[in-house]
């Protein structure tokens, strides 16, 4: 039995207390605090964070961005940098929209704040009472997984399961039935470990409990048009029919290549498939800093709202130190957001991040301002220059010694790259006479991606064809019966980036492959192998 404890009524109602208790003191701190963050305050500042974005910029060779700060219930700075895509002249505004990745995930736990405000769910509630497929491998975590639990990052599974499948053309029934194969590494609610996969659960449940088709209907007419957040949308035709869009680019930091639209981030759903601009978001973190109240209208209960930002597990280790905000020492999930405990104050953040495109959305609920970046370039080996930059601009209006956070990851993002390139070097060296890659040729099955067979293309080289879209994947070889898989992604318009993940195959006691392990790339530890199931039939196509 799993090491956590079993509800009982008792823990669930003094939980509701303390919890209401807290909000209570939160009510009760005076809205005009004398340290709030005025217009004049964003104004000093102002010189300092537009030499430092072009600064920024240079240095990793960033097409274009767009930065807003709100304060004094105004968007009192917003300001576009370079240009929507590399090659034109069209600049980037405060009304450009951008892809803004996982930031999408607080609106998510928003859309489940209002329902709990409704009554039509509670936070306490079961997934399995509202989604009775939900399944996990260990059937008394299945039982006792909760609403909340959904978007905690808690639920005891190596980070990012099954999220590999969302561009490689499967659908959210497809990622959500293989979440009951993937092997916990902790106990449930113990640590935390990033998940998309659980947010497409919660999803179906909002459409589910609001009479909706999806997710996104409930979104926009519950929250984005009450708000009127107008250029927010949530597809790939929205982005591309957007009266000013930006194009994403790929981008090692020497190179920008303009990416392609593909099925991701769209059917990330709530945990990343949102465009939006600054304009935009500047309303969102106002409803946000007026305790969800925008324009003399109230859209969500105060008390739900900042039930989203109650702490539900701290972020410990090598993730503590890359999200570290100045000397923040506590750092948590909550609901859709990451929460910072500092000496200069709270800070209520998420970053984004796609194939194309970055973004960060963050505010300070005390001194009540807030700060958005989005950017229109994702890099190799790092999540790209907008956290850094938002939290840089934090660090400025909250007083603290600004840290150049892009600097230091732009320097482990070459040096890991450099390795990269270095091992591919040494790898690009090795090879196979035609006749040692027959051992590989043969059927597999894999509970999470389905059947593969693996063939000998007309040029000798190994491949198969993989997920529902059949893309067609390339071998080749490594030492110790490795191969690195090269895997298109499913996309719209324009030539696919491509995904590199190494392949272990194990033999049996005969000598005969009987398996493949994935060893990395966007899926981690824990997702089940795939097992031979034939060795008759391999051939040639």
């Amino acid at each position: 039995m799993p090491i956590l404890a079993r509800h009982a009524s008792s823990t669930r109602n003094a939980y509701r207390w303390a919890v209401g208790l807290a909000l209570g003191l939160l009510a009760s701190i005076p809205t005009e605090a004398s340290n709030m963050i005025r217009r004049a305050d964003v104004q000093a500042v102002v010189p300092r964070i537009e030499a430092h974005v072009r600064k920024t910029m240079q240095e990793w060779n960033t097409p274009g961005l767009a930065v807003g700060i709100v304060a004094e219930d105004e968007l009192v700075y917003a300001q576009g940098f370079g240009v929507r895509e590399v090659g034109g002249t069209a600049p980037v505004t405060p009304e450009t929209v951008f892809q803004i990745g996982s930031t999408t995930k607080a609106f998510l736990g928003v859309t489940l704040a209002m329902l709990v405000d409704d009554g039509a769910l509670d936070w306490d509630d079961r997934v399995i009472d509202h989604a009775p497929g939900f399944r996990l491998m260990d059937p008394w975590v299945t039982r006792e997984f909760r609403i909340r639990d959904l978007l905690a990052q808690r639920s005891g599974l190596p980070a990012y399961v099954a999220t590999n499948m969302m561009t490689y053309g499967y659908d959210a029934d497809d990622i959500i039935r293989a979440l009951e194969h993937f092997r916990p590494v902790s106990s449930f609610r113990s640590s935390f470990a990033y998940q998309n996969a659980f947010h497409l659960v919660a999803g179906q449940i909002v459409a589910q409990r609001s009479g909706a088709q999806a997710w996104a209907d409930v979104l926009r007419t519950r929250l984005l048009e009450p708000i009127g957040m107008t250029s927010t949308s949530a597809t790939a035709d929205g982005l591309r029919q957007a009266f000013e869009h930006a194009s994403g680019h790929r981008s090692d930091t020497e190179e920008n290549v303009v990416d392609p639209l593909g099925m991701f981030p769209y059917n990330a759903e709530g945990a990343g498939g949102l465009n939006s601009s600054v304009r935009d978001l500047a309303r969102w973190l106002r409803l946000h800093l007026n305790g969800g109240v925008l324009d003399g209208t109230r859209v969500i209960s105060q008390a739900e709202l900042q039930e989203t930002y109650a702490p539900l597990v701290l972020i410990t280790g090598p993730m503590h130190e890359l999200l570290r905000l100045g000397d923040s020492d506590l750092i948590s999930y909550a609901t859709g957001w990451i929460v910072h405990s500092t000496p200069e104050g709270r800070v209520i953040e998420h970053g984004g991040g796609t194939t194309g495109f970055v973004s960060y959305v963050g505010f300070d609920p005390d001194r009540r301002f807030g700060v958005v970046v989005l950017v229109n370039q994702s890099v190799t080996f790092g999540n790209g220059i907008a956290a850094p930059l938002g939290r840089y601009i934090m660090d400025a209006l909250q007083g603290r010694p600004e840290s150049d956070y892009a600097a230091q990851i732009l320097a482990a993002t070459r040096k890991a790259l450099a390795e990269e390139r270095e091992q591919e070097a040494l790898d690009a060296r090795y090879s196979l006479p035609p006749e040692a890659l027959e051992a590989y040729t043969g059927r597999y099955e894999s509970p999470v991606l389905g059947q593969i067979e693996i063939v000998r293309d007309a040029d000798g080289t190994l491949g198969f064809e993989l997920g529902p879209q059949r893309l067609a994947v390339r071998l080749e070889p490594r030492p110790n019966d490795v191969f690195i898989a090269t895997i298109p992604a499913v996309v719209r318009d324009g030539d696919p980036y491509t995904d590199r993940v190494r392949l272990h195959f194990q033999s049996d006691e005969t000598g005969r492959m009987a398996q493949i392990h994935w060893l990395g790339g966007t899926d981690q530890a824990g997702q089940p192998p795939f097992r031979r199931v034939d060795t008759s039939d391999a051939g040639t196509r």
